[in-house]
């Protein structure tokens, strides 16, 4: 008998988390998968040297200082590059599967804090979550999927058998998923959590030597990353990706967990879903009063679900436990990260959401009888399901996932930076042209904005205009080699050959050995010496 409830209880997961996404299969490339596989020279070579000794942008721009390290998640890009090349469709069949494996470990995890039916239901909802689809869909969600799994697995072993063999088991998922991303640091703070639930539910000893080796794990991997990136931290925020950094203190903390109310809406009302929260989709200078209020409340919630848990460990404490943890360092409350809010990073957290949505409709049975409950699950699934496998469409391709943003925030800077790039290469330019502008408007400081804004102008012969927004670009990104050896082009079409080669320097400057500038440099220097020479001939002949 319990072995048929498991084969069904796979089958139904199987389904669930596959078929959503099965949508998503023939879609493209979209946002960072460009810079992480199809321009990232370490993983087209497998160069294994530089995906694990630099930056996770470094294969994309050798000047990359993003702060993060993720060399497990950039080795699977440059497998898969190796087997099969730029074709997406092996990817997205890569995340699906991941998925499914994250999903059916859940269950299975779910199966230590709760019954059968609790576990089912908890982990065919985390299946079709609408707000997971970044993570599947995006290529470069890979980073989510593969911390969660390896820390599902690293938290299963070390709740389960004792040995020592399980033990060292345990530490090498867990280092695993800190090096396929950094959120699995939470890893022994649910430990913790799970040991102190099997401790008094369920009378176990503690067992210690988890925690030492997740401690050597993690001050070995510390010291990797310091060595690495020269530092443990993560390096300065832009502003234009989290416009939370531009607050302090308390005005700040205060401010991020009002954006925090907004992942609670993300895992129970789904409704509108975007790729993009950053600058000014969310308007960090005027947040709604009944919002930062949610948010307050969210906090004292948040310490009530802890003090609770400490005095009486339950099934429900303990998934409350999960989504407090996993959240903490994410929602920039504790300290600023790379981005204000983003759907992937309901990944991991939604565990434990799950498991507590599973609890609740195993006590509601009780009051509520199997039949009804039956029937409002499986419709919640169902309408989940197909909100998911609606919001494949939208990351189809570019223009059809950065139309998604605009639609859902008009003001966001990015969706109409990415929306014009879209529209650019498809040869709408007029249209093009408009909504980088719109982004320039709502973001003056956008360097990219106005750096794709002059090619597009440049490619109208609008030089003049083009130079403005190059050199706008320059100033604000001096480091941007590109928007350098742009100026330069213009330049010499413009006949101001001295300023050209000028800026062609400061492009070979920002990037040493660029062939391109290198080529572009010598043919500026030879015109230059040919309009001297005739200034000279004619100054002779006069």
């Amino acid at each position: 008998m319990i072995a048929t409830i498991g084969q069904r209880g796979i089958v139904l997961l199987i389904v669930a988390a596959a078929v959503p996404y099965l949508n998503a299969l023939p879609n493209d490339f979209t946002l960072d998968d460009h810079g992480l596989i199809l321009s990232n020279a370490s993983v087209a070579s497998f160069d294994l040297a530089t995906m694990w000794s630099g930056d996770y942008w470094a294969g994309y721009d050798t000047n990359a200082r993003s702060g993060l390290y993720r060399p497990l998640t950039l080795t699977s890009f440059a497998v898969e590059y190796a087997v099969f090349g730029p074709s997406p469709l092996p990817y997205h069949l890569t995340n699906l599967l991941l998925h499914l494996a994250v999903t059916i470990l859940a269950w299975r995890l779910f199966l230590r804090f709760t019954n059968d039916n609790a576990a089912l239901w908890g982990a065919a909802l985390f299946a079709v979550l609408p707000g997971h689809s970044e993570a599947v869909i995006a290529v470069a969600g890979r980073a989510d999927l593969l911390a969660t799994l390896a820390s599902l697995v690293a938290l299963w072993i070390w709740s389960g058998a004792r040995t020592t063999g399980s033990t060292l088991t345990g530490a090498l998922c867990f280092a695993l998923g800190l090096l396929a991303k950094e959120q699995a640091i939470v890893v022994p703070a649910l430990l913790l959590c799970i040991h102190w639930w099997q401790h008094q539910r369920q009378q176990r000893t503690w067992h210690w030597q988890p925690y030492g080796m997740s401690a050597l794990v993690t001050l070995v991997y510390l010291l990797i990353r310091y060595s690495v990136l020269g530092g443990v931290a993560g390096l300065d925020v832009e502003p234009l990706d989290n416009p939370l950094v531009n607050l302090a203190g308390l005005e700040r903390m205060v401010a991020a967990l009002t954006v925090a109310t907004r992942y609670a809406g993300l895992l129970i009302a789904p409704n509108q879903l975007s790729a993009d929260y950053s600058f000014a989709a969310i308007d960090v200078s005027d947040l709604p009063l009944l919002d930062t209020v949610a948010g307050l409340l969210l906090a004292a919630g948040a310490l009530a679900a802890a003090w609770r848990f400490l005095r009486q460990p339950d099934t429900f404490g303990l998934a409350m436990m999960w989504l407090v943890i996993c959240f903490a360092p994410l929602i920039n409350v504790l300290f600023p990260i790379g981005t204000i809010m983003a759907e992937r990073i309901s990944y991991a957290p939604s565990v434990g959401y799950a498991l507590g949505c599973g609890w609740v409709m195993s006590e509601a049975r009780r009051r509520l009888g199997w039949p009804l409950l039956r029937s409002l699950g499986s419709a919640l699934l169902l309408v989940l399901a197909v909100r998911t496998a609606v919001r494949c469409s939208d990351w189809r391709d570019e223009l059809s996932l950065f139309r998604a943003v605009v639609a859902v925030h008009p003001k966001s800077a990015k969706g109409h930076k990415g929306l014009a790039t879209a529209l650019a290469d498809v040869g709408r330019v007029s249209e093009a042209e408009q909504h980088y502008r719109e982004a320039i408007d709502i973001y003056p400081r956008f360097d990219t904005a106005h750096y794709n804004l002059g090619r597009l102008l440049f490619g109208t012969m609008r030089y003049d205009e083009a130079l403005f927004h190059f050199e706008r670009a320059c100033v604000l990104r001096p480091v941007h080699a590109g928007a350098h050896l742009n100026r330069g082009v213009v330049l010499f079409q413009l006949g101001r050959l001295q300023q050209a080669m000028e800026a062609t320097r400061a492009a070979l400057v920002a990037r040493p050995n660029w062939d391109m500038a290198q080529d572009n440099l010598r043919d500026i220097e030879a015109a230059h010496i040919r309009v001297q020479a005739a200034d000279r001939r004619q100054e002779n002949s006069e």
